[in-house]
């Protein structure tokens, strides 16, 4: 989970990972990338998941800028850090910004079947419908899922996904001189004019995806 200063929201979306994410306890694992928040902020969010059982990767709390770029929002260090571990901890990272809750009983275990066998899915996405994006249904496990195709944009989004390691392979890490909003649309760019591993969503998901956005401002704004 990438995050900073929104100690409300981080709490509210540990818990809906805690209460609703249907996958086994002893196989997942955290680390918390906080972009130079007070300490006390990262140290709540570890507590929550100390108390609760939950195993714990890493975590930083700094806010890595390249020189130069000490005042600016590019948070991009930070997050390559987190999914880099991560990706050494496993080939399938749950990506979470600190403003999205699950609100709703969530099984991701035909999802990560699902990106161990398909070589050409690398992105599995819980993300809101949004308007203008060109999708192709496909099917799998006796399933429909929406493939994003490459003619639109945003046809990668920020929302929370699974993401495996053959996507950072074949499209890069984000943007460290960036602000969190341009990481997002230079990551959808890389995506759409590159060749590589497909982004899917499920079909029979809510048109407002699986997890609620309750952030109100920009973090990093």
């Amino acid at each position: 989970m990438v995050t900073c200063k929104r100690t409300t929201e981080a709490l509210r979306t540990v818990q809906g990972v805690l209460d609703n994410l249907d996958y086994p306890q002893e196989k997942r694992g955290w680390y918390i990338s906080d972009d130079g928040s007070p300490f006390t902020h990262t140290d709540t969010l570890l507590n929550l998941l100390v108390r609760n059982g939950e195993y714990i990767i890493g975590y930083h709390s700094e806010r890595f800028r390249h020189k130069g770029q000490e005042d600016s929002f590019h948070a991009g260090i930070g997050w390559n850090k987190c999914l880099g571990l991560c990706h050494q901890w496993s080939d399938f990272v749950l990506w979470l910004e600190d403003d999205w809750v699950l609100e709703n009983r969530l099984d991701p275990k035909k999802h990560i079947q699902l990106l161990a066998e398909r070589d050409d899915v690398g992105l599995l996405s819980y993300r809101i419908l949004s308007i203008g994006c060109n999708v192709h249904t496909v099917g799998w496990g006796g399933e429909i899922y929406l493939k994003y195709l490459r003619d639109t944009q945003y046809a990668y989004s920020g929302n929370p996904y699974i993401r495996h390691a053959r996507f950072t392979k074949a499209y890069g890490w984000f943007k460290e001189d960036e602000n969190p909003g341009n990481m997002e649309l230079k990551m959808d760019d890389a995506y759409r004019l590159g060749e590589g591993p497909d982004i899917w969503r499920p079909y029979n998901m809510s048109q407002w995806g699986a997890f609620s956005h309750v952030g109100t401002e920009k973090s990093w704004s």
